[in-house]
């Protein structure tokens, strides 16, 4: 069993250490710590997105204008993996998501989300075991937050990682290649994505989905492979 402290000069709101568990099991140190990453995820995109989490790396992640289109493309990434899994939404959860979980049978430890819509949360009451977290609006981290990591006998801190990179701060260095509108679109898609994929870390990305991640691997050649 874990438990999350709300750090009392925070700025940031809707977190996990003040969001609301609906149903399902006591959360344990790893549900809080794999939760957080997959909100942290979510957070980076504007459009409805959502995360498939394992060990606190991304195995689905996915943004579209559509929130059942997010949610199928994060879980195509890498439906085996997908197997108790941790999954974070931007946007409240609906019906129509659910019917995708029953008919895929899937197995999911936590859905955080914003909120859930009362015929999506009739449904999933019905698993026991499942844990449901309502975390609020969610919005991006304020840039004058601190990470905080402990250390023996210590902490590090460093500042939050909030720069948001677009196509007007790209340049063009190659001759004779240059990338379409789709595939600059696509760029800036995984930068968002790979900056929470544990090194070496490579992230390949098409229509707005994740659709290889190579993670945790001592060389990257490896983590390419795997991606």
């Amino acid at each position: 069993k874990g438990s999350a402290w709300r750090d009392p000069i925070a700025k940031q709101a809707s977190t996990m250490a003040s969001a609301q568990q609906l149903h399902g099991k006591n959360m344990s140190f790893l549900n809080y710590y794999d939760t957080d990453a997959a909100l942290a995820m979510v957070r980076e995109f504007d459009q409805p997105a959502v995360a498939f989490v394992k060990h606190a790396n991304p195995c689905g992640l996915a943004s579209s204008d559509s929130l059942l289109e997010a949610f199928q493309k994060a879980y195509a990434c890498d439906p085996r993996s997908a197997f108790g899994v941790i999954i974070a939404l931007n946007r409240p959860v609906t019906k129509d998501i659910i019917e995708v979980i029953e008919a895929e049978k899937m197995f999911i430890e936590v859905i955080a989300a914003p909120s859930f819509e009362q015929e999506a949360l009739d449904l999933l009451e019905k698993k026991k075991n499942i844990r449901l977290i309502e975390v609020g609006d969610i919005r991006k981290l304020d840039s004058s937050d601190f990470d905080l990591k402990k250390i023996s006998g210590g902490y590090l801190t460093q500042e939050v990682d909030t720069q948001d990179i677009r196509e007007q701060d790209l340049q063009m260095v190659t001759v004779g290649a240059v990338p379409s509108p789709e595939q600059i679109q696509d760029l800036l898609f995984a930068w968002k994505a790979v900056k929470h994929v544990k090194s070496n870390a490579i992230v390949l990305a098409k229509n707005g989905a994740t659709v290889g991640i190579g993670a945790g691997q001592m060389s990257r050649v490896d983590s390419t492979e795997i991606a």
